[in-house]
């Protein structure tokens, strides 16, 4: 069997049991999902007398991030494990920080091999939402904008 993986390895495919989301250089405790695309943006070339689009030209390049977390609460001082609001994270500027608030680098990584699977360039954090039901787990969304990805073959 030539694709067999090696006794002990585990699977070739990536999950989200083995993801680990990096903001800034801090693994984000109690994120339940990320969110990513990466688009190029064409617009058609469209002439008279031709029913068909004569070629598509590339006009833009974009780049989506989100995540999805649990509210947590700290329980005392920053030093304590539990992290707390994503303002004492600092994945959202407090508003006297908002406009010198430079962009950072997120990463997703495996953890089971140590690959960096994508990179986000200059990410700057837009918005966040969270949502309260009586018998419901609190959760935020967490939306970036961000220039550009790269993945391990970059």
């Amino acid at each position: 069997m030539p694709n067999a993986l090696p006794q002990g390895t585990g699977t070739k495919t990536f999950s989200g049991a083995r993801a680990i989301f990096v903001f800034n250089g801090t693994p984000v405790a109690f994120a339940s999902g990320v969110d990513g695309s990466e688009e190029i943006q064409y617009l058609p070339v469209e002439v008279l007398d031709n029913l068909e689009v004569v070629e598509f030209v590339p006009v833009g390049y974009r780049v989506t991030l989100g995540c999805q977390m649990f509210r947590t609460i700290a329980k005392g001082p920053s030093t304590d494990d539990t992290p707390g609001s994503i303002k004492q994270q600092n994945i959202f500027p407090l508003e006297q920080n908002i406009l010198t608030t430079d962009g950072v680098d997120v990463f997703i990584l495996d953890r089971l091999s140590s690959k960096t699977i994508a990179t986000f360039h200059n990410v700057k954090t837009a918005s966040y939402r969270f949502s309260i039901t009586a018998r419901g787990i609190v959760a935020q969304n967490v939306t970036f904008v961000t220039t550009r990805m790269t993945d391990e073959s970059e």
